[in-house]
């Protein structure tokens, strides 16, 4: 038996549809990382960044969109978790 891939993957507007790739210069040295944040609303996804923000070094606070015919709404950062945020010292 194969596994089927999930729903996302066959929508025509699935996350790899609507976000632009992953380049390899966004995770081309340890600490780089690539976050895809997907949650119930805009607030929310916003508070996740800033929280993210204050942690790491990030890309900032992204545009949060919104894709028919899928749940939620979505947003995608850029961190690097070796250097220190707002809060860092």
């Amino acid at each position: 038996m194969e596994p089927t891939p999930s729903a996302n993957r066959l929508a025509p507007t699935a996350v790899a549809a609507v976000m632009k790739p992953i380049d390899e210069q966004h995770i081309a040295e340890p600490g780089l990382v690539v976050l895809d944040i997907t949650g119930g609303d805009e607030d929310t996804v916003r508070a996740v960044m800033a929280a993210l923000e204050e942690r790491w070094a990030t890309s900032g606070i992204a545009p949060v969109r919104r894709d028919p015919g899928e749940p939620g709404v979505r947003a995608r950062i850029y961190a690097d978790v070796l250097r220190a945020g707002r809060e860092g010292p």
